[in-house]
């Protein structure tokens, strides 16, 4: 009898003590063999220590930590001037203004920089200068009563890429 793993699982009747060797309906190498498939089953489904096989559990599970390595770990993108325009390297990134004049953010067009549908950047304000985020050519921006600077130093506000192109919804610690 042959394993049925990893399509449905197994049913395999265990020998008592007290059976003989050809007894029952399933002869005991046949039980044998089910079990050794059985096994060689798990083990290409597992797979060894860093498998290259694309099926096995090893390979998938190693990918899973790749790619979630660092997912509480976000990057910065600093300046200290008074314009930045946003870049796609930005998403999912702090983009944290440092200066100590007023500095303003600019939300690039679809034509000049891609993003895919939700996509976030996170915009911070650690220096004293007040930021304000700024719609480029052809984009709009809406939030909370059309809000569109950071209330105070220490502020942040996130930028959310709306479906439609050059669109964008900015939440946070916004003033007038």
């Amino acid at each position: 009898m042959a394993t049925n793993f990893p399509t449905s699982l197994d049913s395999i009747t265990n020998p008592t003590a007290s059976d003989k060797l050809n007894s029952g309906t399933v002869p005991h190498a046949s039980q044998h063999a089910t079990v050794n498939d059985a096994v060689e089953a798990l083990e290409a489904k597992v797979g060894v220590d860093s498998s290259a096989v694309t099926t096995s559990h090893d390979y998938k599970i190693n990918a899973l930590e790749t790619d979630v390595s660092g997912i509480n770990e976000l990057a910065y993108s600093e300046f200290a001037t008074t314009t930045y325009t946003l870049q796609a390297s930005d998403v999912g990134k702090i983009v944290r203004s440092t200066g100590s004049s007023a500095a303003t953010i600019t939300v690039p067009p679809q034509s000049s920089e891609t993003f895919a549908s939700g996509q976030q950047i996170i915009i911070l304000q650690s220096g004293t200068g007040q930021v304000t985020v700024a719609a480029g050519a052809g984009v709009a921006i809406a939030s909370k009563d059309g809000n569109l600077k950071l209330s105070a130093r220490y502020a942040a506000a996130t930028l959310i890429r709306r479906p439609a192109d050059d669109n964008w919804y900015l939440i946070g610690d916004l003033t007038s």
